[in-house]
């Protein structure tokens, strides 16, 4: 009995010397695993150096750009642009009032006059139908030109305009034969020449444009070529 309780002992003790062997070897395995991480972690700190620069810059140009003052500077620069370009488009529509100071107002969301007496006035409170509808174009014209040379432009490159002619004729004509006519040839004739000016200053946009920009105009009005 006392032999067959000395071998049991040694069995135990024999599995317990080769448990312990067998978890010295996982810690081991495991000690070389996480040196072979560090070793793969090291080489890959240039690549890591890299992209915490990239994201660095990435914030402090989104800082930039969302700084209020950076924000309202840009504002005012694109306000000056769209206006010096619709006093452009004023001057090629012959409309009244081009020569005077014509500024868009983006908080009444509308053009301001300035003329030499200081006062200030709206495109309400200025000239006639023609008038209107002409600043009403060159401002349009002048919002897309600056709208295509932003590099993120969510505003579709098309354009519709509706009956651009109906202030000069408010009646429709089929052809030139039955065009309306009014006392005296010559107010016909500027009222031609009005709405020829209309098309020139959308073709004169697209020359301008020089990019894929569709514009559709329809009309109740005859040919006036």
């Amino acid at each position: 009995m006392r032999q067959k309780r000395k071998q049991v002992e040694g069995q135990s003790a024999d599995q317990a010397r080769q448990r312990q062997r067998i978890r010295e070897i996982y810690l081991f395995v495991g000690r070389v695993e996480q040196a072979l991480e560090n070793v793969q972690a090291s080489q890959n700190v240039d690549e890591l150096r890299q992209k915490v620069k990239a994201l660095a810059e990435k914030i402090a140009r989104l800082k930039k750009e969302l700084d209020p003052q950076n924000k309202q500077r840009r504002i005012e620069a694109a306000v000056e642009a769209v206006s010096a370009r619709i006093a452009d488009y004023a001057k090629l529509l012959k409309l009244e009032h081009a020569n005077e100071n014509v500024r868009l107002n983006i908080r009444e969301l509308t053009l301001q006059f300035s003329p030499l007496s200081g006062r200030t006035d709206f495109l309400w409170e200025l000239g006639s139908g023609q008038n209107w509808v002409g600043y009403h174009v060159a401002g349009i014209l002048a919002l897309q030109e600056h709208f295509l040379t932003l590099k993120e432009n969510p505003v579709p490159r098309f354009l519709v305009i509706d009956q651009p002619s109906q202030v000069y004729f408010p009646e429709a004509w089929p052809t030139m034969e039955e065009l309306p006519r009014k006392p005296g040839s010559a107010r016909v004739s500027t009222d031609i020449e009005g709405v020829r000016r209309i098309f020139a200053a959308i073709s004169h946009f697209l020359d301008q444009a020089k990019t894929e920009f569709q514009v559709i105009v329809t009309e109740h009005a005859g040919s006036i070529t």
